[in-house]
């Protein structure tokens, strides 16, 4: 008898791994921060003091999304995004810790006075505006397969800067936000279809909206990549300064990275590392 070749359909493929093939923004080398190991032992001990599970994965998507930085603003992220992944399992805790940055206590709650020491570490040395659009976010919920907007709200105050008001209110800025978001949010949505998990945009009955999805997330990277290369000329007519302007070059490059260090850390989980 002849053996018969079976040949497996292309959606056998998990979306996260056909997403890097789709994009080449997607396919370069997402580097791991050189002191991940110092940074996940420095989460883990913060998680444990504070009574809360230590999370190594989020550990890892802060090394992949800060792999430049310094090892301290890495590992402040790590701590919130460990504070992230247990506040998805507990969904009720969103109202005390919204009370706690409004100005209330933590009360005895591991998560709650876990939030407030993050709070008191970032929100200080940030404007009023931040605070009220980081508080906005958290209002909105946290969504069940992704962090959310979470490290994109903690870009600035994780490396100590701000982005002057005039730069945020742009239209150019603005939509290397939201194209970030929406890359990294629809990853997620992906993932979230190959988990079984049905997703906004997904239904696994038909795998052409599986194949929309992922042509609509290559296009909005390209978006991404437009407003990235706009930023330096929004920096030079509002005339910030040298110093200034290099901190809003290193946060709008952190909102390139963010989306790359997502599906790169979802790849290696190990639901997606064997599709790889």
């Amino acid at each position: 008898m002849t053996r018969t070749e079976v040949h497996e359909p292309p959606y056998a493929v998990s979306p996260p791994v056909r997403l890097t093939e789709r994009l080449a923004a997607l396919t370069m080398p997402c580097p791991v921060h050189p002191s991940i190991h110092l940074v996940e032992a420095a989460a883990s001990d913060w998680a444990r003091v504070a009574g809360l599970a230590p999370d190594p994965a989020a550990s890892w998507l802060a090394g992949r999304a800060f792999a430049r930085c310094e090892t301290r603003a890495v590992t402040l992220l790590a701590r919130w995004l460990t504070w992230g992944a247990r506040l998805r399992e507990e969904p009720a805790a969103l109202t005390p810790v919204l009370a706690v940055a409004g100005g209330g206590g933590p009360g005895t709650a591991p998560l709650t006075r876990a939030f407030a020491d993050l709070w008191g570490a970032c929100a200080p040395r940030m404007s009023d505006a931040w605070r009220e659009r980081f508080t906005a976010g958290l209002a909105t919920g946290v969504p069940a397969n992704a962090f959310g907007r979470l490290p994109l709200d903690l870009v600035e105050p994780c490396y100590g800067v701000e982005v002057p008001a005039p730069v945020r209110r742009s239209p150019r800025w603005r939509a290397l936000v939201e194209a970030s978001g929406d890359v990294t949010a629809w990853c997620a949505e992906a993932a979230a279809e190959q988990d079984g998990v049905p997703g906004a945009f997904l239904e696994r009955s038909n795998r052409r909206a599986e194949e929309r999805v992922i042509d609509r997330v290559a296009a909005r990277m390209e978006e991404l990549w437009t407003a990235a290369r706009a930023i330096p000329a929004l920096t030079e007519r509002h005339d910030l300064g040298l110093a200034v302007s290099q901190d809003v070059t290193r946060v709008a490059c952190a909102f390139l990275t963010i989306p790359r260090a997502y599906l790169e850390w979802l790849l290696e989980t190990p639901r997606y590392r064997h599709l790889g």
